[in-house]
């Protein structure tokens, strides 16, 4: 493209300014989506099915079409067992499980950005608000968050009119989320209005909608005002591209059109005009891009490039694995489900009696988490040949062992948490005394649960599981662990962190490990290359947690950051360095491979949770 080199042309006229939008095109979640097709096709071959646009733009569809991507409306018409792509604005639950009923390989390329609003709504669910979710009803994103909880949760508001309509009592505890890709100004006026009607709100703790629909509404918005024609490149089915063309009036130019290639410009639109805007949606590919820029070039504009935002966002790809075996994504959501299933089984409210603890037991352990201790518990069983029902039963225990050390930890006299999770912790929803006996309900039921014979048929074992958690639990583990992190010695050395860091989370990973074993009856040499796996697993994740500590974000995380570092606590960092945390814990996750090897393919998804543990963002 050509440079911009002054007002006028050597004729003296004065020059035609096409003024480029920064960002423009492509984000990294559409970028992530489209490669998980194109990689699908590689891997397994065509026919590869899509079901609903991978994402909003007709181009990309028909290139993807062309390579042997068959695009479907609904999962019947995909053949059973057939390798099938999920699309990046996120699906219902419902959709989920029809595919696995029907046993496809299903790759799910729902948008990061996105899934965190599924999260949150799932969250605002278990905690008893009902949901206000801000977007334009029928868009398949609204569509799929609408179907992460039961039908009637959530009501959606396109407008303050619609919220005018909602007939919800100014009492209704409430929370609200955000379509990522609606309008900034639009969501910050729903917002404020929602305040403002009721009493009670939990908003999001960080803006809902993606940090590309931000940043190419604020570009285009730069630019309006100066530009008597304003050209947004993208598809009509695209909420992005509306977005951008509604925002671009709002900001000051009238003349505003959107197309979706070369060929669709008017060049009697554009013969008045002297400086014409150009930006594209999120979804837009850069070939298209180009080509309306070198049609306006061709009319005798000449570009400059805006000044704006640089983005860096990078998502890990969609995991590819063989036909047949789930993705450790897909195998997390199923244990978590079936754990959450147990636990809201369990903690069911007995007729005619107070509701209060029990109540408070239920938000500390449901709708929350990546359920990662008991997702270990299940996948060492499975692994060994143990039963899977019986697993589960034992996760969950291992879960209220978790959700009591939490709540304690919250309390003011411990670790002083005003959040966990993402939503209140349980001391701020109902008070210190109620946290406190919740916590202590929530210990008792985990050894309740493990001495009861869905544990395991034979009473030996289930009294090895008992033992184990008490010595887990007691002097030596997380009780000694969590006097160490709140008397540590002054000038902690890296072995005295290491050894604390290892008493706070190994000794509990440990334990989901070693219960597996004890499930399965293994032999002694795999048991002990299991236990060693544990603890360098456990030690990898709890640096992991100190390095978000310094450089993650809250709202990711779902809790307060950089408490260690106020407190004047050493941690890894501190002991090694960033980079060098970073280098030991990597380093961890590869001795925790070696652990593995003998297990062969076997222990594919344990040796995908310690390279989770190293990488992840919450």
């Amino acid at each position: 493209m050509s440079e911009a080199t002054g007002g006028c042309d050597r004729s003296g006229a004065a020059r035609k300014r096409l003024l480029l939008a920064n960002p423009r095109g492509f984000c990294a979640g559409v970028e992530r989506a489209i490669a998980a097709v194109e990689r699908a096709l590689e891997e397994y071959g065509p026919p590869v099915y899509v079901r609903r646009h991978i994402v909003h733009n007709q181009g990309v569809v028909d290139a993807l079409a062309a390579k042997g991507a068959v695009f479907v409306r609904e999962l019947a018409e995909v053949p059973q067992g057939a390798v099938t792509v999920l699309s990046a604005h996120g699906v219902p639950q419902a959709v989920l499980r029809e595919a696995a009923e029907r046993q496809l390989r299903t790759l799910d390329t729902t948008c990061p950005l996105v899934a965190k609003v599924h999260g949150e709504v799932v969250d605002h669910y278990h905690a008893g608000r009902h949901i206000l979710l801000i977007g334009h009803q029928g868009h398949p994103e609204i569509v799929g968050t609408l179907g992460q909880v039961p039908r009637g949760a959530i009501s959606v508001i396109g407008s303050l009119e619609d919220l005018a309509a909602l007939s919800l009592p100014a009492n209704t505890s409430v929370a609200f989320a955000v379509q990522t890709t609606f309008s900034v100004q639009d969501s910050a006026g729903i917002g404020a209005a929602i305040l403002a009607r009721f009493a009670d709100v939990a908003a999001p703790r960080s803006s809902d909608i993606c940090y590309a629909t931000t940043n190419r509404q604020a570009a285009i918005e730069a630019i309006a005002a100066q530009a008597d024609r304003i050209v947004v490149v993208g598809d009509r089915l695209s909420s992005n591209a509306k977005r951008l063309t509604e925002v671009a009036r709002a900001a000051g130019c009238a003349e505003v059109a959107l197309v979706d290639d070369a060929a669709a410009l008017d060049p009697q639109w554009l013969d008045a005009a002297r400086i014409v805007g150009l930006t594209a949606a999120a979804s837009t590919p850069p070939d298209a891009v180009n080509a309306v820029c070198e049609r306006l070039e061709a009319l005798g504009f000449v570009a400059e490039e805006s000044e704006g935002r640089r983005e860096t966002a990078e998502f890990r790809p969609v995991a590819m694995t063989p036909i047949g075996e789930l993705s450790l994504p897909e195998r997390m959501e199923t244990v978590r489900r079936d754990i959450e299933r147990c636990l809201d089984k369990i903690l069911r409210q007995a007729d005619g009696r107070p509701s209060r603890l029990n109540e408070a037991m239920r938000y500390a352990v449901l709708g929350g988490g990546k359920r990662m201790r008991g997702l270990l518990t299940v996948l060492v069983a499975e692994m060994l040949g143990a039963d899977y029902r019986q697993a589960v039963w034992v996760a969950s225990a291992v879960e209220c062992l978790h959700a009591q050390s939490l709540v304690h930890d919250d309390l003011p006299c411990m670790d002083d948490d005003d959040y966990r999770r993402g939503k209140p912790s349980l001391h701020r929803r109902f008070d210190e005394a109620t946290a406190v006996l919740a916590g202590d309900a929530l210990l008792a039921l985990a050894f309740e649960m493990l001495a009861d014979d869905k544990a395991h048929p034979d009473g030996s074992v289930r009294a090895r599981l008992v033992l184990a958690l008490a010595r887990t639990i007691g002097k030596d583990g997380l009780a000694l662990g969590q006097m160490m992190d709140l008397y540590p010695p002054p000038d902690a050395t890296a072995d005295e962190i290491a050894r604390c860091e290892d008493l706070k989370t190994g000794v509990l990973l440990g334990y989901c490990v070693e219960a597996g074993t004890l499930l399965a009856g293994c032999d002694d040499e795999d048991r002990r290359k299991l236990i060693r796996f544990s603890e360098k697993l456990g030690l990898a994740f709890q640096i992991r947690d100190d390095i978000l500590d310094r450089i993650g974000d809250e709202s990711e995380v779902g809790k307060r950051l950089r408490k260690d570092r106020q407190s004047g606590r050493r941690t890894a960092v501190d002991a090694w360095g960033l980079d060098g945390a970073r280098d030991h814990s990597i380093r961890l996750a590869a001795s925790c491979r070696d652990e593995l090897a003998s297990f062969g393919q076997r222990a594919r998804l344990l040796q995908q949770v310690a390279d989770f543990a190293v990488t992840r963002m919450h």
